[in-house]
């Protein structure tokens, strides 16, 4: 039976397949343990992140992945690409300004997002991209952002989303996912992202564009030209980065 780095190495579409279905289905065991002993699932928010977290961090130990995955250098090139991905963190805040938090739920979810953060890059721009590049960056960008997209099914024990609401969340998070992808491509480092995936969730939480304490959303509209406009900076800056491809 191969290693989990050979199978990385040698059939990463397998590996990147088998490793989201994975991170999906860690949830599961958790809300079925919380529904049968009738709780409520407001602890799951920072129970399933602290969890895939510690999954993906695991994997990348086991593969000896932590230079490749962008979490152990020192390395940040490229470090211009990263100001749409920093100022597009403050468009909920830009658009909507700032909604009051109770100071207790405010530090639970800051917690949550944390590790929400930390987990999805490990896993999108840590794991899955580096695995994928054997294909071609293309497939590498690509690929990572339809799972990243695909992964945010969780969501669903959460909230409730029409299909208008569905569209739009997975264009944001498949535009995003690319958007990130492009500059960890560019930079080398995970840690930025990090760093701005927990601010742009955080503005969507205080804001209260998204999350348990939303009074509205970003219009649909708007929400799909910040994608489209996400997704084309990503894509050039990857092509600007090798014209040849």
């Amino acid at each position: 039976m191969p290693s989990l780095r050979q199978m990385a190495e040698t059939r990463p579409v397998l590996f990147v397949v088998a490793l989201a279905l994975a991170q999906g289905v860690l949830a599961l065991p958790f809300v079925v343990l919380f529904k049968a002993l009738g709780l409520g699932i407001v602890p799951l928010r920072l129970i399933i992140p602290v969890a895939e977290t510690a999954l993906m961090l695991a994997v990348v130990s086991r593969l000896g992945w932590w230079r490749r995955s962008g979490l152990a250098t020192a390395e940040l090139r490229a470090l211009p690409v990263l100001w749409f991905p920093a100022v597009l963190a403050f468009v909920p805040w830009l658009y909507a300004g700032s909604s009051a938090v109770p100071a207790g739920a405010l530090a639970f979810y800051l917690a949550a997002l944390v590790f929400t953060g930390l987990g999805e890059e490990i896993f999108a721009r840590g794991l899955v991209l580096p695995a994928l590049l054997a294909h071609g960056r293309w497939w590498a960008l690509l690929g990572s952002a339809a799972l990243f997209s695909a992964g945010h099914i969780t969501n669903l024990f959460f909230e409730d989303f029409s299909a208008l609401d569905w569209l739009d969340k997975f264009s944001a998070t498949f535009a995003f996912a690319v958007l990130y992808g492009a500059v960890f491509l560019r930079t080398g480092n995970l840690w930025p992202l990090v760093f701005l995936h927990i601010l742009h969730d955080f503005a969507y939480l205080t804001s209260g564009m998204a999350g348990p304490f939303a009074r509205g959303a970003i219009p649909l509209p708007l929400g799909l030209a910040l994608s489209a406009a996400a997704t084309a900076y990503g894509l050039w800056s990857v092509r600007k980065a090798d014209p040849k491809t």
